[in-house]
């Protein structure tokens, strides 16, 4: 066990995890980020949009890889690790974690605040019967996408496929989404989604202006992302498209947090007040494990309105006996 005790500890090193160690470390808080590497940004070579840095479009991967280094230059600490038990309450958490097929920590932490940014697992389409073998195309080279807020321009003029992994509903959100940018749409309704196919109403398709198929998706063929792509079914139908769209299911990862004692939402969503503050006295959220859009540039905005209230709740000695005009800061660090 590390024999200091840091100002806060991050689980989940994604976009939100790094803007919140960033601004902590900025401001002279020892910040630890535990992360096992999960993140999709981790694996993410299709084009982010919606995070402005000039003229500059960014691979996901390269973003959050920059996401860390800045933070990482500030003097926030990162440890590849994944996080198995938490325990106590504020000022004295204990962070516990354990090997995982992608990480060797084993270890102990303490830490007077915690930040969840554990973000949400995404359902996949099965392929063969498992979900793992449709991991080859996920946000891969602008063929294969999942966010229709952040990607449905990439979609312009393009052929594509919504491979449904959900409901009827989110088939087609996505697919009027995606109808601003382009008139050539299929649905594939997938029979071994993780909602059933046979619970679903197929009528709600029938009456959609975009054409809909339905199986078990046997193999993917991806040659040339986002020119040139195939989907064959168990039945031996094949279909070719320049884009996967996916309409998924997200689960969010805020297991670590219920066990804790922080509220979640019925969709297990962490639920916080404006500024990232949960039920319980210094743990704070942010990121896709909150129920926002989901999108970097938003994950970054609260990971950085987690941190700076973080840095006032922590504030110093003398701050504690201060009266403060700013109105956050008197919320927050219960000043009247």
């Amino acid at each position: 066990m590390p024999d200091e005790k840091y100002d806060t500890i991050v689980i989940g090193g994604g976009p939100a995890g790094c803007s919140a160690a960033l601004h902590l470390a900025y401001h002279k808080r020892n910040v630890l980020v535990l992360d096992r590497g999960t993140s999709p940004m981790a694996y993410h070579t299709n084009t982010i949009m919606n995070f402005a840095t000039g003229d500059a479009y960014h691979e996901g991967r390269s973003l959050l890889r920059n996401l860390q280094g800045a933070a990482s230059s500030a003097g926030a600490e990162f440890k590849e690790a994944n996080v198995t038990e938490l325990t106590g309450e504020y000022p004295d958490f204990t962070v516990s974690t354990e090997p995982s097929y992608r990480t060797k920590d084993e270890d102990v932490y303490q830490a007077k605040t915690l930040v969840f940014a554990t973000g949400t697992a995404r359902k996949h389409p099965q392929v063969g019967g498992f979900w793992r073998n449709w991991l080859s195309v996920a946000n891969v080279g602008n063929g294969a996408f999942y966010c229709p807020d952040c990607e449905a321009p990439l979609c312009k003029g393009k052929d594509v496929i919504v491979v449904n992994a959900g409901t009827v509903g989110s088939a087609l959100h996505v697919a009027n989404s995606l109808s601003r940018f382009t008139d050539q749409i299929r649905i594939l309704m997938t029979e071994d989604a993780y909602i059933p196919f046979e619970d679903q109403d197929l009528s709600k398709l029938d009456d959609s202006p975009f054409e809909w198929m339905h199986g078990k998706i046997k193999k993917i063929e991806f040659p040339r992302p986002g020119e040139f792509q195939r989907i064959t079914l168990e039945n031996g139908e094949s279909y070719r498209c320049e884009v996967f769209f996916v309409a998924h299911v997200a689960e969010p990862r805020s297991e670590l947090a219920r066990h804790l004692g922080v509220e979640v939402d019925e969709r297990g969503n962490i639920i916080t007040d404006h500024r990232g503050k949960t039920n319980l006295e210094g743990i704070w959220a942010a990121g896709d494990v909150r129920p926002i859009t989901q999108q970097v540039a938003m994950a970054t905005g609260t990971g950085n309105y987690a941190a700076l209230m973080i840095n006032q709740f922590l504030g110093n000695k003398y701050e504690k006996e201060e009266l403060f005009d700013h109105p956050e800061c008197r919320n927050i660090l219960h000043l009247t």
